[in-house]
């Protein structure tokens, strides 16, 4: 239910910024690095916006799967001590039990 929520509203954003382009046609100088271009504000903005969500998207996917694998790896340790305390809790167990036996 989140995901279609999240889904709507992305969609609802990038409708709002498509109709609030549409009446922005000032054409503007971009001056980067090796070259210079002219192009609408509308169209300018609209690259920024979506470059910007498409690096943001990747970075959360890169720290959602690294704190995936950190959690798996925690749990399998933890999965391995609980074992070890088990298997220790029961040697103990009848240790005490053939300790009781032999008194």
């Amino acid at each position: 239910m989140k995901f279609v929520i999240s889904i709507i509203l992305i969609t609802v954003i990038f409708t709002i910024a498509i109709a609030l382009g549409a009446f922005n046609g000032e054409v503007v100088s971009f001056n980067y690095l090796f070259a210079k271009t002219e192009l609408r504000l509308s169209v300018l903005l609209a690259i920024f916006f979506g470059s910007g969500f498409i690096v943001g998207t990747i970075l959360t996917g890169i720290l959602v799967i690294i704190s995936k694998l950190q959690h798996s790896s925690t749990k399998r340790k933890l999965n391995k001590l609980q074992k070890r305390y088990d298997d220790n809790l029961t040697d103990h167990q009848k240790l005490s039990l053939t300790k009781n036996n032999q008194e």
